[in-house]
């Protein structure tokens, strides 16, 4: 946020105000005070036609009833231009995020059922983003390959690849193809810091710069995962890990008022295995791949957890 043209655009907006960062990965998010704004700036690779495609998706949700950001226009415009980026400036809503505990993820596969209840009726065509959330086995095998040549002879790391390599073969054989199952517009990065409490315990949607044309079954796998991680993180995993996950399922499906298929429930443990198989497979765009393999091996754990045990959502 020190960049001097990102404080130069901050000053010609709002002369003489305060910024703090917000975190984020995919952009710098700064609120603006005491205007009470979010500039959020977006990587290079994220054209101007994929930003107004997701601000209409936001738009449309909006005008569904659902809380999110309201956009702040500048000389006219939802967005601005900060060197070789884009920017856009939006409502600072103020709002809590949960702890990691089942309430917590009750209420958020709640409110993912809503949110997908009005994603599937918005007619919109929104371009795929450049970096996703997980792969299918084919990009995982392509992007392990990569990993695999950049490793420079490490033993250590070596037998991480190797171990990755197999896991995506098993991922392969049970896959379920994206045919076979529903598609629609979904979020791509469902999780308690993206759906957030605001007042009256109304959630609030942020950062949809994942959003694409996916399976629906994606975002349930990428919250489950994500939830695994919070709640256990590097210890070790359970025996049964679906204890947890039928009712969170049975809470979303009425609130999205669309039971899951067999097919869904079928493809969901090897949808939820791809998304810490594929944080793994592409440690070969990190500056160090062979390090990045051994600090993430505990997302290569979950990932092999989960395939060992397909569990009760099978039929």
């Amino acid at each position: 946020m020190h960049d001097p043209d990102v404080r130069n655009l901050v000053q010609q907006m709002a002369p003489g105000s305060q910024t703090t960062d917000l975190g984020g990965t995919m952009s710098l998010n700064l609120r603006v005070e005491p205007n009470d704004w979010v500039l959020r700036i977006h990587q290079p690779f994220v054209s101007k036609h994929r930003l107004r495609a997701i601000q209409a998706l936001r738009f449309g949700c909006r005008k569904q009833g659902l809380r999110l950001p309201e956009p702040v226009e500048r000389n006219r415009s939802p967005i601005l231009r900060c060197r070789n980026r884009w920017a856009e400036l939006e409502e600072y809503v103020p709002h809590e995020r949960l702890p990691p505990n089942f309430h917590a993820y009750t209420w958020l596969f709640h409110a993912m059922g809503i949110l997908h209840r009005t994603l599937v009726a918005l007619e919109l065509t929104v371009p795929r983003p450049v970096i996703a959330t997980y792969g299918t086995p084919s990009t995982l095998r392509r992007w392990q390959q990569y990993t695999e040549a950049s490793l420079q002879g490490d033993a250590e790391a070596t037998d991480i690849a190797n171990r990755l390599r197999d896991l995506v073969c098993e991922l392969r054989r049970r896959w379920v193809s994206s045919s076979e199952i529903p598609r629609q517009l979904v979020h791509g990065d469902v999780r308690l810091s993206n759906v957030c409490s605001t007042v009256g315990d109304v959630p609030v949607f942020f950062d949809f710069g994942f959003a694409a044309q996916r399976p629906r079954v994606h975002d349930l796998a990428y919250a489950l995962a994500f939830m695994f991680l919070a709640q256990r993180g590097h210890e070790a995993l359970p025996t049964d890990p679906w204890h947890d996950v039928e009712p969170l399922v049975s809470t979303y499906e009425s609130a999205c008022g669309s039971p899951l298929t067999a097919w869904e429930r079928k493809a969901l443990p090897s949808y939820m295995a791809a998304v810490p198989l594929y944080q793994v497979a592409i440690a070969a765009w990190s500056h160090d791949a062979a390090q990045q393999l051994r600090e993430k091996q505990h997302f290569l754990q979950l990932g092999e957890w989960i395939l060992a045990h397909p569990g009760v959502l099978m039929g």
